[in-house]
């Protein structure tokens, strides 16, 4: 009888890319998975949240879910995050969120939940991470090709700040994802995502957290938000991130200059 290929890869010849079974044009995905421009950049659509209907609390916690005491956690911390000082937040949420050719960076914010990001397809992507509270800086890209250095998971704890951007043509020009127009993220947030515990770093926080590195300011500069001076009281972040679940001119204006 035929020996039976072992199933662990040993050469030193990295593996052709597999293609991926989904669409390389990200006017094709848009449909598909019922994708809306995100706050941050790119297009995103929740999955799943805790006892609460996907999109339904529009990236807030869903407080009157089915079973609370089972789909709600204490986030102990958090009373100064929400005007009704409630510390619940629903146990776990997921979206997907794919940043595009035409809006690739992810822009400078933190939030007080842990995140695992999961690549799921398309175009790699730059995370860049920094400790505020110990100035450690790391940079992590998340994609498919093991052999360089990606990674299928990147982890985030809470209070850490996060930036990115699709690598650029020259990296991706010999890849199997270059044809791609957009990157396929998987996220899944805990204790789950609520926009009261999301905010923008400004460039006046960035000046006096990194004053003693110009590396630093000069790396995460392009990454901040242009208007996170004016919205970066918790209440105006999330009354700037509810516009975004509502339909009309300026969606169809966001999704035809992100896509």
């Amino acid at each position: 009888p035929r020996p039976k290929r072992s199933p662990y890869w040993t050469s030193n010849t990295p593996p052709a890319v597999v293609e991926m079974p989904i669409p390389k044009k990200i006017k094709d995905l848009i449909p598909s998975l019922n994708l809306i421009p995100h706050p941050e950049g790119g297009f995103f659509v929740e999955t799943w949240r805790s006892g609460s209907a996907p999109m339904t609390t529009m990236g807030q916690t869903g407080l009157s879910c089915e079973d609370p005491d089972k789909n709600l956690v204490v986030a102990q911390g958090r009373a100064q995050n929400r005007a009704d000082k409630d510390e619940r937040r629903n146990a776990l949420t997921s979206i997907y969120w794919v940043p595009t050719v035409k809006s690739p960076r992810l822009l400078l914010a933190y939030n007080c939940s842990d995140h695992v990001h999961y690549y799921q397809g398309g175009i790699p992507f730059r995370y860049n991470l920094y400790d505020p509270s110990t100035g450690e800086f790391s940079e992590e890209v998340l994609g498919p090709e093991l052999h360089k250095g990606h990674k299928l998971q990147v982890c985030v704890k809470g209070g850490l700040w996060k930036c990115g951007v699709m690598v650029g043509d020259n990296e991706r020009k010999e890849s199997e994802t270059a044809d791609y127009e957009y990157t396929l993220i998987g996220e899944a947030v805990a204790p789950g995502f609520d926009f009261h515990d999301f905010d923008w770093v400004t460039e006046k926080l960035l000046r006096l957290t990194c004053k003693n590195d110009e590396k630093m300011i000069e790396l995460f500069l392009p990454y901040v938000f242009e208007r996170s001076k004016q919205v970066q009281k918790k209440e105006k972040t999330v009354e700037y991130a509810a516009q975004y679940y509502e339909g009309g001119e300026r969606k169809e204006k966001r999704i035809e200059e992100r896509s």
